[in-house]
């Protein structure tokens, strides 16, 4: 673990893994235009693989979801849209975000967002969720990058503080934290919160996908945006996008501290204090 944080160790290992995640001929980024499903000419049917469905994702990320519930039940059975909307966004901005990230997904369900990641280049990503969510996020996994070197998984509740414990080798570090529909419980966001602040620093890019819902008895982006500025983050909403008529719109919202707290935070990087003047200018 502690040899992933040394750039020359690392090199060789990155590049064996993103070849297990993006096949032969894939392009160094993971994109392929602006599509949520990327196949190509040659790409593997979608098949059922130990009552799992198995298929590609995206160019570079095989995905395997439950549908049958051979492994999991519940929200993490399967890749929800804002996902796909957060995937193909952090795809596109790949060379910027996502090269050479230390990434952190929370509440990952399937790990497709943090895989596409992984994909793009990044030097660590941490794949997040509840334990009963494990089983399939780690046979995910094993299906992009078997031998664990860059895309690791951890059990995290956010309502249980000593699951922080595991992530303390990369605690205030993370240089990318995403998370994709995981707004959708009011009762959640203060401990998703603290989670958050407790591996936030002033140099991580935060990204969340939320669906933004219409009902009235289910909290929308915007709820979310009220809840977190209330603990001092601003939320931008930087992308939008659906992916069936039907479906919630999906709001990609980037999350900031408010720079009012800096002085109150340790001495901050070069690269947060760029990124105060942007926001306050």
């Amino acid at each position: 673990v502690g040899s992933q944080d040394s750039s020359a160790p690392v090199l060789p290992v990155v590049v064996a893994c993103t070849a297990a995640l993006m096949g032969d001929g894939c392009a160094a980024d993971g994109t392929k235009g602006d599509g949520d499903r990327e196949d190509d000419d040659d790409d593997v049917e979608d098949r059922w693989v130990d009552g799992l469905l198995r298929y590609r994702f995206r160019r570079g990320v095989m995905l395997l979801s439950d549908p049958r519930g051979a492994l999991v039940r519940g929200t993490g059975s399967s890749l929800w849209a804002a996902g796909k909307v957060l995937a193909a966004y952090l795809a596109q901005r790949g060379p910027e975000l996502c090269k050479g990230a230390r990434c952190l997904e929370l509440g990952a369900g399937t790990g497709a967002v943090g895989m596409t990641v992984a994909a793009a280049g990044a030097r660590l990503v941490v794949l997040t969720d509840t334990d009963l969510q494990l089983p399939l996020l780690k046979r995910n996994q094993q299906e992009n990058c078997p031998r664990g070197d860059i895309v690791q998984v951890f059990p995290l509740d956010w309502r249980r503080p000593e699951h922080r414990a595991a992530l303390a080798p990369w605690t205030g570090t993370w240089s990318l934290i995403v998370g994709s529909d995981i707004g959708y419980d009011p009762d959640l966001f203060s401990p998703l919160l603290d989670t958050l602040e407790s591996q936030w620093s002033w140099d991580t890019d935060v990204f969340f996908a939320l669906a933004d819902r219409e009902e009235d008895s289910e909290p929308n982006a915007q709820d979310f945006a009220d809840a977190a500025s209330e603990r001092g983050w601003r939320c931008d909403e930087v992308h939008q996008g659906r992916v069936e008529a039907h479906q919630s719109l999906t709001k990609v919202l980037r999350l900031t501290r408010e720079c009012s707290l800096r002085a109150a935070a340790p001495q901050p990087a070069t690269k947060a204090a760029r990124r105060c003047v942007d926001i306050e200018s």
